[in-house]
């Protein structure tokens, strides 16, 4: 813009000086129109103040939509713990506690199944439910199969020992006799039996003959004293059991030949 300013006053100061020296009197000559035609020239040199917008190219957002995970998640089940069992291969006495010198609450028999409740690790005794009565008892595990997830069976302390008592005296006391005639009397043999009482440390055998003998707790058993008999005669035998507390009223048989 300065130097088309410039320009025009170079023209300007160029024409009056022309105009100057015209000589007087004389009609100039017509002249073309410099001002018009430098004044049009300089329009025509001046820069445009219309320059080109720069044009702005952006990128064109991704406007794509996400995908979406419709598959649905697969639900793991959380197995339930079923209850616990135990089944024996042969009878066993169920107590009050792990050991004789508890009471006797009742029995589990062999191939029966009864539910657990509790297990002391140590006696390795478990707690089940009583299949004979209300409540709960302690079972040898000499014998026991147990089936079921015990881990979260809770370990049952052991329960002091209870006050001896006097055993029950014996039941079902019977005799299994052999009596061989040899020509003049009887050779007798054989055994006795009895029902296991709850409490006892042992059994006391005798005999009208004066034999005895004794037995360890839980065998429920003796042999016959070997010996002769008349016919028609016979032998009777005594039993008793026996603890700390002292003994129980004796139990007789008569064994007579034949």
């Amino acid at each position: 813009m300065l130097r088309s300013n410039k320009i025009l006053l170079a023209c300007i100061a160029l024409i009056t000086i022309l105009a100057c020296n015209v000589p007087a009197g004389q009609t100039p000559t017509s002249e073309p129109d410099f001002i018009a035609t430098i004044t049009a020239q300089a329009v025509l040199i001046q820069p445009s103040n219309n320059l080109l917008s720069p044009v702005v190219i952006t990128a064109t957002p991704d406007l794509s939509i996400p995908t979406i995970n419709t598959e649905t998640p697969t639900v793991t089940s959380t197995p339930t713990l079923g209850i616990a069992t135990v089944t024996v291969s042969a009878d066993t006495n169920c107590r009050s506690g792990p050991g004789k010198e508890y009471d006797n609450l009742g029995a589990l028999l062999k191939d029966e199944t009864a539910e657990l409740v509790g297990k002391n690790t140590v006696t390795n005794y478990w707690i089940i439910k009583n299949p004979d009565r209300d409540g709960t008892c302690w079972l040898w595990g000499r014998y026991a199969t147990v089936n079921g997830n015990t881990d979260s069976l809770k370990e049952v302390a052991i329960p002091p020992t209870p006050t001896p008592s006097l055993p029950g005296a014996v039941k079902g006391l019977s005799a299994n006799k052999i009596c061989f005639f040899n020509g003049i009397s009887y050779d007798l043999a054989g055994s006795i039996s009895w029902e296991d009482v709850s409490n006892e440390d042992g059994y006391n055998i005798y005999s009208n003959a004066g034999h005895s003998s004794t037995n360890p707790r839980d065998v429920t058993t003796s042999a016959i004293p070997k010996l002769q008999l008349n016919p028609g005669g016979s032998i009777t035998l005594f039993v008793e059991a026996y603890n700390s507390a002292g003994k129980s009223p004796k139990r007789s048989i008569d064994i007579i030949c034949p």
